[in-house]
Parts: structure tokens; C-alpha cells; sequence
């Protein structure tokens, strides 16, 4: 699969990899690790003032995004508890932070959003001597994580690939063999989703990376995936795997060449103006605030010990679909009214 680029090819794969530029400053920001020498900490962020009920800290990014599905979560406790919510600059940030909130609220749990935050967190409870119980939420590979944050459940915020590949069936794409390119760190992550997609008959097509995956290396992983001829690619939620570098010089000008839509796991990859992802499957946030709040009353029922430190799977789905994308692969535009959201229709 050589690369011929032409002005005109080139100019437009740089236009795709403009229009995803926020999502990958988005997506850095979410995975990544979190910076231990913050600039400045600053005050500790407001709170509703004490008023005799037990707290549930949430600490989540500044984000404006979250809104929606934080005040929902605050609307679900807030009979029972008093809700902090406390919005953090994690790359100004540092356990010292942490340790404020937690001596500020005295929580009886603490609910964290996105994978930055829960590394600040686990940076002070792996030295705190009895931390709260823990709730991750919207963090990617939540099962790795989860794992290794003291006193912690989590919800998934991946939507198991076979819950995916059904929703693409329903579209009309005979899928059966599913490409995925991962890193070698997630090859746990990769085997319990094959082990769920064999009730419908779906396989993997694997290519492992290592954990710092190099240019050449992506290529080659693609090129293979051409040759086995496989009916969808799967793309985990990763972004070492969508780093700049290797979005614009290997995934956008490659992907074009599989011939296979491409399932993802995040929002706004399916893009109309980067003609990246083709179909998605995605937790619906307002039904995740709920079943955050039920699994916090569950925990308070039990006293807050734990009696499992399990990642539950997210219980509805959003699903949505570029239609072009989906017309260029054939999908049955007639079934598009089962998708939850159609863009650039």
C-alpha cells in the first residue's frame, strides 16, 4: 500500500486533521498522565456550605462538556447528600490538592472524572491511610485502572465491541471479522472483549504495538489489516494510538485504502469534516448520572466497604453514524432511524 501524495491529497488530509485537532488536545487531556509539579495550586474550589448531611465529592476537569451529566448526578444524591463538585485544572494540579478537597469535605465517597483526575487521586490515596471509596467515571481501560486506585469501583466508559459490531449489523454490514490495533498494554483489555463477542460469532483480527508505537509500526499494522480482509475496524479508546503524529501521517491518509468502516469508541471522531470514524457506540451520559447515583446508594446500604471492586459496563447506549461514510460502505440508509444521532446528514 505505497503512498502517492498528491497537493491536492495532501491539503486535504491536513483539512481532516484539522478538524480533529480539539479532540486530540480532548483526548491527551483525558488519558494522560497527570503533572506532579503543578505552577500555581491556587484556592481550593467552592462548595455548598455544610448543612448536616454526609458529602460525596465529586472532582472532575474544568470542563464545560461535563455540566450536563454532573448537575444530573448532583439532582440524583442530593435528597440524601450534600454534593461537591469540584472543577480542577489537573495539569495545575498535584495530590496536595487532593488532600485539601478530602480534609475540606470529609466525603463519605468521591466520584472521579476522566483518567487524568483519577491518576491525581491515586497519587494521594496510595499514601493516605484510609482513603474513601472511590467511584471512576468517563475514564478509558477503566477495568487497568481501577485496579490499581485503593478502595475503588468504577462504571466503563467503553462500550463492550461487540455491543458495537450488533449496532453495525443493524445497519446492514455482515460483520464477522473486526480488525484492532492496540498497544501491547491492553492486550488484557483486548481479550476480555473478544471472549463477549463470540456469542455473536465476531472475531478479532489483532495487531499488537508496543506501548510506544513508531510511525513504520502503525503503517504495517494497517497494511496487514488490508490484506486479511477484514469487515470493520475497532478502535479503542487510546490516544497513544492518536497521537497528532500518527493521525495525520498514518491514520487518516491509510485509512481511506482498508475498504472497512471504522468503529469508535469516542463522540466526536465521527466528524463529518474529517471523514474518520463511521459508526459509534457511546454511554449515554445522563443514564450513566443515574446509574453512578444507584450504585453510590448501593455502596451507602453496605457502609461503604466494599464488598467486590468490580467495573460494572455502562447500561444504555448512544449510537450515531456519518452518513456519508456509511453510504460510501453500503450500510442501509432505510435503518438509519435506529441511530441515535446522524451527522452530517
Amino acid at each position: 500500500m505505497e503512498m502517492r501524495w498528491t497537493r491536492p491529497r495532501a491539503l486535504r488530509l491536513l483539512r481532516r486533521a484539522s478538524a480533529l485537532a480539539g479532540l486530540l488536545l480532548t483526548l491527551s487531556c483525558s488519558s494522560g498522565p497527570a503533572s506532579q509539579s503543578p505552577r500555581d495550586p491556587g484556592p481550593l474550589p467552592e462548595a455548598p456550605p455544610p448543612d448536616g448531611r454526609p458529602v460525596i465529592s465529586i472532582i472532575a476537569p474544568s470542563d464545560s462538556q461535563l455540566d450536563d451529566m454532573l448537575k444530573s448526578l448532583r439532582v440524583e444524591l442530593a435528597d440524601e447528600y450534600r454534593v461537591t463538585i469540584s472543577p480542577i485544572r489537573v495539569e495545575d494540579s498535584s495530590p496536595e490538592l487532593v488532600a485539601r478537597l478530602m480534609a475540606r469535605d470529609r466525603p463519605r465517597a468521591v466520584v472521579l472524572v476522566n483518567n487524568s483526575t483519577v491518576l491525581l487521586y491515586r497519587s494521594w490515596a496510595r499514601t493516605a491511610e484510609a482513603p474513601p471509596v472511590a467511584l471512576i467515571l468517563m475514564a478509558s481501560f477503566a477495568e487497568e485502572l481501577q485496579r490499581t486506585v485503593p478502595n475503588s469501583v468504577a462504571i466503563s466508559y467503553e462500550v463492550p465491541t461487540v455491543t458495537a459490531m450488533v449496532g453495525l449489523r443493524t445497519l446492514g454490514l455482515d460483520v464477522r471479522r473486526v480488525g484492532v490495533v492496540y498497544r501491547q498494554g491492553f492486550a488484557r483489555h483486548i481479550a476480555r472483549q473478544e471472549a463477549l463477542m463470540q456469542v455473536e460469532e465476531l472475531t478479532f483480527v489483532r495487531q499488537e504495538l508496543s506501548n510506544r508505537p513508531r510511525v513504520q509500526d502503525l503503517r504495517a499494522a494497517l497494511v496487514n489489516l488490508q490484506r486479511a480482509d477484514v469487515d470493520a475496524i475497532w478502535l479503542p479508546n487510546d490516544n497513544g494510538l492518536l497521537s497528532p503524529g500518527l493521525l495525520t501521517n498514518v491514520w487518516l491518509p491509510y485509512v481511506d485504502r482498508l475498504d472497512a468502516p471504522v468503529v469508535v469508541a469516542v463522540r466526536s471522531l465521527v466528524n463529518e469534516h474529517a471523514e474518520f470514524g463511521t459508526f459509534a457506540a457511546i454511554p449515554d451520559t445522563q443514564a450513566l448520572a443515574v446509574q453512578a447515583a444507584d450504585l453510590l446508594y448501593e455502596l451507602a446500604d453496605a457502609d461503604w466497604k466494599l464488598r467486590a471492586a468490580d467495573v460494572r459496563l455502562p447500561i444504555s447506549v448512544k449510537r450515531l453514524v456519518d452518513v456519508r461514510l456509511a453510504r460510501r460502505f453500503g450500510l442501509d440508509s432505510s435503518q438509519f432511524g435506529q441511530v441515535d444521532h446522524l451527522v452530517g446528514r
